[in-house]
């Protein structure tokens, strides 16, 4: 690695979002692109309704204030409507505008940074959960699996990813290792990127973590390190980084 690619990458770990572009990102800013990085691509369909606020700002980590705001500003733009009374709440509109956002440019201009930390995580998590499978627990691979089921019965991508982000910390955790600080910081630096995405694709993901606790039980870092790989792997085609590459 050359010391441009590591500048770049200590940016993006410790950088809000869109440090790349002239004027980082808020907090809202972040909320607006995730929501319509996810409609672009259609992983929300038009017509299609937004978990409640609440749900939406944990799975997004953000603060509720924050996540109504973000909303309340695609209502503005016509990208999103709201609806009162039964069944209502806020929905992807029928037919939203297709907008140049400055939010969506500077998502978008971290790209190869995103790519690079895909990289990092990649070593990073090898490495814990070769150790993890030797340190492991009944108990903990017990809690690992209802975490596993946690997110199975989750209504939808935000409140999936609760679980989701527990169970890496946990298998962090787990191993004891003193580089988990920065693994984490790793690992969150990825999660600021993440756009929601329907429930049913997020079956492959799941498997990979059951594969990745029966190694665990089995105490073998070998098919920890393999399954690990896959799962990492993956980001590289379902974050919007990839999803953009197919869409060429």
């Amino acid at each position: 690695m050359n010391s441009a690619q590591a500048r770049e990458i200590d940016r993006t770990l410790f950088a809000a979002p869109g440090a790349a572009e002239l004027t980082r990102l808020s907090a809202v800013d972040t909320v607006r692109a995730r929501v319509l990085l996810s409609i672009e691509h259609a992983l929300l369909a038009p017509g299609s309704k937004l978990p409640k606020t609440e749900l939406l700002a944990a799975g997004l980590e953000v603060s509720v204030i924050t996540a109504r705001r973000g909303l309340e500003s695609l209502v503005d733009d016509g990208v999103l409507v709201r609806r009162r009374g039964r069944g209502g709440g806020t929905f992807v509109a029928d037919d939203p505008p297709h907008l140049n956002d400055s939010a969506v440019t500077a998502y978008r201009a971290d790209a190869d940074a995103i790519r690079l930390l895909i990289d990092q995580r990649s070593l990073m998590e090898s490495a814990i959960v070769a150790e993890a499978a030797l340190q492991a627990t009944p108990e903990q691979c017990d809690e690992l699996d209802s975490l596993i089921q946690a997110s199975a019965d989750a209504a939808d991508w935000h409140e999936h990813h609760i679980p989701d982000t527990r169970f890496h910390r946990l298998v962090a955790e787990i191993s004891g290792l003193p580089e988990v600080p920065t693994y984490l910081a790793c690992y969150g630096g990825l999660t600021k990127y993440f756009v929601p995405y329907p429930q049913e694709q997020l079956e492959e993901g799941r498997d990979h973590h059951r594969r990745l606790v029966t190694a665990l039980r089995d105490h073998d870092p070998l098919a920890a390190v393999e399954v690990t790989r896959l799962h990492v792997d993956a980001l590289r085609r379902e974050m919007f980084v990839g999803l953009e590459e197919t869409d060429e």
